[in-house]
């Protein structure tokens, strides 16, 4: 190809193509040469170009996620085309919804998208992703579309994979990162993260990573009158150990922790709280106001997850293919103090639901094996072929006990305080077992054509082992009958993959591609209304068909992409007209058109900039029974029409041995549905956020830079959450936040 190559994994410097921080390629004898640098991904498990992978995905390097001060993925995925976040507020409950396949922004369900770490899968089976924090990265890589003959896990609407720095036998290397900024409306944040590479031997090393990130909260309790009640404290760290066991074996151990204590971001309904000891002394609900950032609850909400990874990954180069076998063991707990009120029309007191003591706290366990083979490539036939098993339980126990004055919950039942009105346990158990492979056909060095396949056999059953409080117990419910008894179901799934690739010329590559994903079934477990019933997997057929090129001798990059998606059974939380009962079913199918475009031109030595967007209408075909919501034409919840990012990098020498940079980013994401139910089916506002940086780095490893975070203090709306007639909570993001970053690596 015209720019020049890089045949490893570790490159320095990738271009960022969602993000585009243009870099320029080196030519043999060391001069620059004003072209964007050529990205090596390992999406299709080989090393490829980007350029020359038939796939639609974007990367982003390390050095750019330091560069711009991103340690979250919330911080940036809604920069990709096509890719938007759905944000529970703040660091937790935050979800990644690729190309529009969403259904609610209220009902989490499971998950549609898979979220790796290196090469294993660390989103729970059923928690989906988490937000570990992006530390010491060597990039992250999104990809689009149904995963699921490449990968062990199931990824029907996409994959984001975060590749991280390996432990190196070949020379000591470390670096420490520190932060100090103001959030608006807020008080002050800072941190930072190090990390440090140890050869122990020719063939041993292990690198250490360690981070601690104080962020101030930025939203009142007026009721309380707590000010900053949403501020966040993240710790955790990653060891990895690398040995070089022989020639042809090599051992991989990961153990990865995280502590995460925050609140979530909402901003609520309002009230004047009155007397706090006399039910009904409040005032009329206030509208919420998202300028101001005020809440009311009769307690300050949080949260605490606690995260432990360990993989180990073994691999063996055979004379033709390479077989790799990785054990990972997932474990989450969490705990929260919540207000629960508004949902049994509570306007006093607190419905508190938090961990009771002597009560363990919410877990989530999961166990993954899977044994891979891959072919050694360059060959007329390529092949790789994967086993997978994967099986997790979570322990949950729910606690809401009433705190406050005498007064009446949905009108007409007396409570007082110290009153239970849920004391409830109950677990899940789900696995998958499933064989997957792809042969790739190389007609000639320009052309190949792909098949895929994936079988999978998923276990899904749910049991409450306790169901204790009157909101269990008729005339609400009848949860105390169901206890000890299991609620299963099982289900056999076939997917699909056929891609057809062709290279017109080194800067010319073309793809058309049809894959088909699912994402699993579950249980209704029987209400006082409602018997038992079951819902199987949704599924979806993914249409498409992409030109990748450079031109202008690499310093133009021109992508684009179009998609059709059959999106066929959907699982919809649907709502009895008569009983009001709420259950998961299959009851709908949607199409979800969309093209994908990214743009970046390297101008000079100096300066480049990229245009990245998407354009999507994802419709449902049918009526969703239940109500007048969710009709047919209708939006798909949470779904953006539109989204688009524009990126402007100053990148020069100032003196000997320093240089200066600037990057200047604006996302744009277009309005989306907030939800199919009734009170709910409103359209969430557009919103435009931007980041700006600018700094100097030596070739000693030293950098300064300033930095600020959404600049024009944009408050976002990313869900309106309803309880009872008419308090609405609303999650939204950080305000304005400007600073100073400080860092050293050797």
């Amino acid at each position: 190809m015209k720019f020049e190559k890089r045949h490893h994994l570790l490159s320095a410097s990738l271009t960022v193509l969602f993000s585009a921080s243009p870099v320029l390629a080196q030519t043999n004898d060391g001069a620059s040469k004003m072209a964007l640098e050529e990205v090596i991904v390992t999406a299709t498990r080989r090393a490829t170009s980007m350029q020359e992978t038939a796939i639609s995905m974007d990367a982003m390097s390390g050095s750019d996620l330091e560069d711009k001060g991103y340690s979250g993925i919330d911080q940036f995925i809604d920069q990709v085309p096509g890719v938007t976040a759905l944000s529970g507020g703040g660091t937790i409950a935050n979800r990644v919804i690729i190309r529009n396949v969403a259904t609610s922004t209220q009902e989490s369900g499971s998950p549609v998208i898979a979220t790796y770490f290196d090469d294993f899968s660390v989103s729970g089976m059923f928690s989906g992703s988490n937000g570990l924090r992006l530390v010491d990265m060597e990039r992250v890589e999104v990809l689009k579309g149904p995963q699921g003959t490449l990968f062990g896990r199931s990824a029907m609407g996409g994959l984001v994979r975060y590749i991280s720095n390996k432990a190196q036998t070949d020379s000591i290397e470390g670096g420490i990162n520190t932060y100090y900024s103001n959030t608006a409306d807020g008080g002050d944040n800072y941190g930072g993260h190090a990390y440090l590479n140890l050869p122990i031997s020719d063939t041993l090393a292990v690198r250490f990573v360690g981070y601690n990130y104080q962020n101030s909260g930025f939203i009142d309790n007026v009721e309380l009158g707590t000010k900053d009640v949403n501020d966040e404290d993240i710790r955790g760290g990653r060891i990895a150990v690398h040995w070089d066991a022989t020639d042809l074996l090599s051992v991989d151990f990961t153990y990865l922790n995280q502590s995460l204590d925050a609140a979530p971001n909402w901003v609520t309904t309002t009230r004047d709280p009155g007397d706090l000891n006399v039910a009904g002394d409040e005032g009329p609900d206030v509208p919420f106001d998202l300028d101001a950032r005020t809440k009311i609850a009769f307690i300050d909400m949080e949260t605490t997850l606690d995260q432990e990874i360990f993989n180990l990954k073994l691999e063996r180069d055979f004379d033709s293919f390479t077989a790799t076998f990785l054990a990972t063991q997932i474990s989450t707990e969490d705990k929260f103090v919540m207000d629960e009120r508004q949902f049994v029309g509570g306007t006093s007191g607190c419905s508190c639901d938090f961990l009771e003591p002597g009560h363990a706290p919410n877990s989530e366990e999961t166990d993954i094996y899977e044994l891979r083979l891959v072919s050694s490539g360059d060959n007329s036939i390529d092949w790789i072929a994967g086993v997978y098993y994967e099986d997790a339980k979570t322990e949950s126990t729910q606690t809401v006990r009433y705190l406050g004055p005498d007064q009446l919950i949905f009108g007409f039942w007396p409570v007082t305080d110290g009153d239970i009105s849920i004391d409830n346990d109950f677990s899940n158990k789900g696995s998958e077992t499933a064989v997957y492979g792809e042969l790739g056909f190389n007609f000639s060095e320009q052309t190949n054509l792909t098949v895929g396949y994936r079988y999978s056999e998923v276990e899904f059953s749910s049991v409450t082992t306790k169901a204790d409080g009157f909101f269990l117990q008729p005339p609400f419910n009848n949860d105390g009958d169901l206890v000890g008894q299991v609620f299963a179901t099982e289900e056999d799934v076939s997917t699909y993959k056929v891609a057809l690739s062709h290279s017109f010329t080194d800067d010319i590559f073309v793809y058309t591609s049809a894959t088909s994903g699912y994402r699993r079934g579950g249980v209704n477990q029987p209400t006082i209304n409602s018997a038992f019933s079951t819902y199987d997997s949704d599924t979806l057929w993914n249409y498409e068909a992409g030109v990748k090129s450079t031109w202008m001798d690499g310093a133009l990059l021109a992508n684009v992409s179009v998609y059709l998606i059959d999106y066929s059974d959907i699982q919809l939380v649907v709502q009895d007209p008569d009983t009001f009962a709420r259950e998961t079913q299959n009851v709908g199918k949607a199409e979800i058109p969309g093209i994908e475009f990214t743009l970046a031109y390297q101008f000079n030595d100096y300066f480049g900039m990229s245009f990245a967007g998407s354009f999507s209408r994802p419709e449902l075909q049918e009526d969703v029974p239940g109500g007048t919501s969710g009709e047919k034409g209708d939006r798909l919840p949470g779904s953006a029409e539109e989204n688009f990012a524009l990126t402007a990098n100053w990148d020069q020498p100032i003196m000997d041995g320093w240089d200066f940079y600037a990057i200047a980013t604006t996302k744009y994401v277009g309005s989306r549905l907030n939800d199919f139910n009734l009170d709910l089916d409103v359209e969430l506002p557009s919103y435009t956020l931007t980041d700006l940086r600018m700094g100097v780095r030596s070739s000693e490893g030293y950098s300064i830079s300033l930095f600020a975070h959404n600049v024009f203090d944009e408050a976002v709306i990313y869900a309106i959450d309803r309880q009872g007639p008419s308090f609405e909570s609303v999650p939204t993001n950080r305000p304005r936040t400007m600073g100073v970053n400080v860092a050293y690596n050797f």
